[in-house]
């Protein structure tokens, strides 16, 4: 890599995780090559995260923080972005909206490329790296993803690169689940990515062309299904890609109400009303399938708590 820092902003959603994300953005400023910039955006957290994030930015010469009540503001040609910067909204606005918030400032301060990151994720030096070059690969330069591995399980993976949704029952599966590291990266990486129709969101590197064609992320779903609405939305226009090597450590759910070892109805609800959306929106001819195979899943859902409840 012939720079040390490519024109790069990293976007980190932060909600009531604030021990998670000062980790994450610790990872983050150990990339070689780095970002221009990095932008921590607090989702109107309730439990002071950003009186700790501020605390931990305060030690760092070339942070700033950033109010953003006032969004035109937060948006103006005034803010100059530094290396890390801080911004915070006056509530919790979801994934969608959190994200956006970031995604427009490093558009309107001319990032190549915006990395929308999860904050329960931990990075490696090279990973960034890889994933830029992979994405300025591609013919179509538009969304690229990482190998992720699970924190706890760091030999086995959770996806490569992202997975495939499923129009008629709304239901995804992530690439290589379930594999080991060495499994994952014996794969070509040509026959990954002709079987992914989205990338997963806990790592997703935008182009810059993709962003002002594609528009920003659908606003409508607060939890969910964002990352399968970008895609779908481009339409085929730009190429999906996979870095195997731009690896990445996964917490996974620590955010959220859904994850492969915590299942609950209120996390159930939001996947529900996502996958309906999306439905909707792309393919209202399946809706009656998307709504059966919801109805099955709750049920087996139900199913798990009865006997959870009886063994315990």
């Amino acid at each position: 890599m012939k720079s040390s820092l490519l024109d790069v902003a990293v976007v980190v959603l932060n909600y009531n995780g604030w021990e998670d994300t000062i980790a994450c953005a610790e990872s983050l400023l150990s990339l070689s090559p780095s970002p221009r910039f990095i932008i921590i955006v607090d989702n109107a957290s309730t439990n002071n995260s950003n009186l700790h994030i501020l605390e931990w930015l305060n030690k760092k010469s070339n942070a700033i923080q950033f109010k953003s009540a006032d969004e035109d503001t937060a948006l103006s040609a005034s803010f100059k972005p530094v290396h890390i910067n801080f911004v915070t909204a006056n509530k919790n606005l979801g994934y969608a909206a959190g994200n956006n918030i970031g995604i427009k400032i490093a558009m309107q301060h001319g990032a190549k490329a915006v990395w929308i990151l999860n904050n329960d994720t931990l990075v490696f030096p090279d990973t960034l790296g890889a994933l830029w070059t992979r994405l300025n690969n591609a013919p179509r330069p538009g969304l690229c993803g990482a190998l992720v591995r699970y924190f706890d399980e760091p030999n086995v993976v959770q996806c490569m690169g992202g997975g495939r949704t499923s129009r008629a029952t709304g239901l995804s599966t992530l690439a290589g689940q379930g594999y080991s590291v060495d499994q994952a990266k014996a794969i070509p990486t040509e026959e990954v990515e002709k079987n992914l129709n989205f990338i997963y969101g806990a790592s997703v590197l935008a182009s810059r062309n993709f962003i002002s064609t594609v528009g920003l992320m659908d606003e409508r779903y607060f939890l969910y299904c964002e990352e399968q609405d970008w895609a779908f939305s481009a339409n085929g226009k730009f190429n999906i890609s996979y870095a195997k090597d731009a690896e990445i450590l996964h917490r996974e759910g620590r955010s959220s109400t859904w994850s492969r070892k915590h299942r609950s109805l209120i996390g159930f609800y939001r996947i529900a009303r996502s996958r309906i959306l999306l439905a909707a929106k792309f393919h209202p001819w399946f809706i009656p399938t998307v709504m059966f195979s919801l109805i099955y899943a709750l049920a087996r859902l139900a199913a798990r708590s009865l006997v959870k409840t009886k063994s315990s």
